[in-house]
């Protein structure tokens, strides 16, 4: 059976996180007056993240910022606003009597504090309004609780004991934002979150897949704080940042288009020569309810027009879109080594791909914009040619792509290979190339072999998952978790680097080679996406 877009998907687990993570914010909170110092020796201080002061109140709409709660646990009673840090994140996982609601509830708890990151705070309410309904329901998940509890160190469950509040308000009737937020939600919220930035997010779905046989679960609602702080990360570097020229691409609200062409004016040539990185920001907002976005894990890509149709084109930059997930998307995507493309200068334009035309016109706010800087780099990259591009995997593959030879310009001092791949498609057998481990090497003049594959990743039940600390979207609804063969939904891929300037000569010409294989034969299916450049350095 196929894994993916359909009903069929790979097994799934509860694995833990294994990657780091790190911390930041995504948009600049409103400047009130210094923080608060808090208390010594608090999450804030273990994990070396700042305090920030808590805003005023914009609403209670997904995107705003989150005012002051209280409620009463099992515990006693929590307000935000005394609590309030500034480096943390609250997350609700909310109980309904329905079928989902059920198989929420009935999960083992384990993986919510085994995969968290330690910066979050969960709370447990319900939409029974009975009171007493509500804590008979508060005791039975807390006991569940402490089974899991009894299985780690005295030390790590006292520390979570403390940030996991079992709400004996119901739901709707609690008082200040949290229960505004549930009563202004169409339908049934079974997840709903105030980031560090104090903003509400959906969350999204408690599934790990879709599909037949795979229920969501109270662990999947941990990798929200790791993307939060995903967030946090990206607000506070850009925050920091000095010397860098932005030069605005996209700014629309409500933007319903996908494929659209667009001129950015940048620097003149001699500004250009100054600058030695070159990164692409990316923030797209779909403020739609649960499900109501209308991607699905479609290609989106910046290309670089080199006529006036865009008829010929470079791919800048590539990232997957995710599964209908509602909420704010952001990442800047490095694309130094093409800078080489962009030193003329002046106005360039641009095609920007967000999903295939023909996709369900969903408005969205999109803001993109290039962001050139210099880092003070040995070198920089003056130059770029595209040597080879994907096409359809099978036997005929190889054959379509023949040596390509290139003779580096005058001046040149580095050569590197840029590689962009990904898998895409399903064959009735091998799942590929989206699910399956596939090998591409490329080799300058007979030398060494350059080789992307992707052994032990394609098809990992958490490896996309475990990647919200790197910005993959939690949540999604659909097959996000497991990983594929160099990409995950929700998510940048990766331009892979490989300096062949060892095997190069760069006074003469050279021949580059490229093969494909699956499991070391020929290809058997699916699509490859690719973009292989040739990039010289001065």
């Amino acid at each position: 059976m196929a894994w993916g877009c359909g009903d069929d998907s790979p097994p799934a687990t509860d694995g833990g996180l294994d990657a780091s993570v790190e911390a930041g914010q995504d948009d600049a909170a409103t400047d009130t007056g210094p923080p608060d110092a808090g208390p010594p020796g608090d999450i804030c201080d273990e994990l070396g993240f700042p305090r920030e002061p808590m805003e005023e109140s914009t609403g209670f709409e997904y995107g705003d910022v989150a005012g002051d709660f209280a409620v009463q646990t099992l515990d006693g009673s929590f307000t935000l606003g005394e609590a309030w840090t500034g480096c943390e994140s609250y997350v609700f996982v909310n109980y309904a009597a329905t079928g989902e609601g059920d198989a929420i509830w009935s999960s083992f708890p384990d993986p919510l504090f085994s995969r968290s990151a330690r910066n979050a705070q969960y709370f447990f309410a319900s939409y029974e309004t009975d009171p007493a309904a509500v804590r008979t329901r508060m005791e039975t998940l807390r006991s569940s609780f402490e089974t899991a509890f009894a299985m780690l160190e005295a030390e790590e469950a006292s520390f979570w004991r403390e940030r996991i509040h079992f709400v004996t308000d119901p739901l709707l009737d609690i008082e200040g934002s949290a229960g505004d937020r549930a009563r202004n939600q169409p339908g049934i919220a079974y997840a709903f979150a105030i980031d560090r930035d104090q903003r509400f997010d959906q969350v999204g779905s408690l599934a790990e897949v879709t599909g037949a046989g795979f229920v969501p679960r109270l662990g999947m609602a941990a990798w929200a704080s790791h993307y939060y702080n995903y967030r946090a990360t990206l607000r506070a570097r850009l925050a920091a940042e000095t010397g860098v020229t932005l030069v605005p691409l996209v700014s629309e609200v409500d933007w319903t288009e996908r494929v659209f062409d667009r001129t950015a004016t940048l620097p003149d040539t001699a500004a250009m020569a100054a600058f030695d990185t070159l990164e692409v920001d990316i923030s797209i907002t779909c403020r739609q309810n649960a499900r109501g976005c209308s991607e699905w894990d479609r290609i989106g890509a910046i290309d670089v027009c080199l006529d006036d149709t865009c008829d010929t084109r470079r791919e800048l930059v590539r990232w997957i879109t995710p599964y209908s997930r509602p909420g704010r998307r952001r990442w800047v995507i490095d694309a130094s080594p093409l800078l080489g493309l962009l030193r003329a200068g002046g106005d360039q334009p641009f095609r920007v791909v967000m999903g295939p035309a023909w996709e369900a016109a969903t408005p969205r706010d999109v803001e993109m914009s290039i962001r050139l800087s210099d880092r003070g780099g040995a070198d920089s990259a003056s130059g770029a040619e595209l040597a080879f591009t994907g096409g359809t995997f099978d036997a005929a593959y190889d054959s379509l792509h023949p040596p390509f030879r290139f003779t580096p310009p005058s001046g040149t001092t580095r050569v590197e290979l840029v590689v962009i791949v990904s898998g895409h498609g399903q064959t009735d057998v091998d799942n590929c190339a989206e699910w399956c481990n596939h090998e591409h090497t490329f080799t300058v003049n007979g030398g060494t072999d350059h080789r992307v594959d992707f052994p032990g990743e394609a098809g990992r039940a958490t490896g996309c998952a475990e990647r919200v600390v790197d910005g993959v979207i939690p949540g999604q609804y659909g097959n996000w978790a497991p990983s594929r063969a160099g990409w995950c939904p929700g998510f940048p891929v990766a331009a892979l680097r490989f300096d062949v300037t060892g095997d190069a000569d760069l006074s003469a010409e050279n021949e580059l080679t490229y093969d494909a294989s699956f499991a070391g034969g020929e290809p058997r299916g699916g699509n490859i996406d690719l973009s292989t450049y040739v990039v010289y350095y001065q």
